[in-house]
């Protein structure tokens, strides 16, 4: 399945932005995704509160999200 097939989405809560989303979901890598989430959502960018329950494109972010593992010996 290539990446023109599937897209990644979230749903908008009341008051939400951009920029709590990219907090949300992509966590320290937030700064470095929120021009990729700005440019993948144009309908979006001006307005400073999204339309609750607006469909929200996540851009592919290009890392792998790595579980955090804790060490129980050594």
């Amino acid at each position: 399945m290539s990446n023109l097939d599937y897209q990644r989405t979230i749903l908008a809560v009341q008051n939400d932005t951009l920029d709590a989303i990219a907090h949300r979901v992509y966590a320290s890598r937030s700064t470095d995704i929120l021009p990729k989430l700005i440019e993948s959502n144009p309908d979006y960018s001006p307005v400073a509160l999204l339309p609750h329950r607006a469909v929200i494109v996540l851009p592919d972010d290009n890392a792998t999200a790595a579980a955090p593992s804790i060490k129980l010996w050594d």
